[in-house]
């Protein structure tokens, strides 16, 4: 099982406290994916960020659901049978 996260680097210019939004997903639990595909579209401070997936794999969950905001280190979906 994998974890899709924000990449941590993405925090790092943000003030503590600072939320991103999940604009919305472009797969739904049940699709295979490969590694590097866009999963997701969300915001952070203004700015549009890409969602990748770190393997190929199947969406097992979908965490995060479009419209709701999440912090650093929250898990956004899981990958499972890379």
């Amino acid at each position: 099982m994998v974890d899709v996260k924000l990449d941590p680097l993405r925090w790092e210019s943000v003030e503590a406290g600072d939320e991103a939004m999940l604009e919305g997903w472009l797969v739904e639990e049940g699709d295979h994916v490969k590694a590097g595909q866009v999963l997701a579209k969300a915001s952070l401070v203004h700015e549009n960020i890409e969602v990748q997936a770190p393997h190929a794999g199947i969406v097992e969950q979908i965490a995060v659901a479009a419209g709701e905001r999440f912090a650093p280190g929250y898990i956004l979906a899981r990958l499972v049978g890379f």
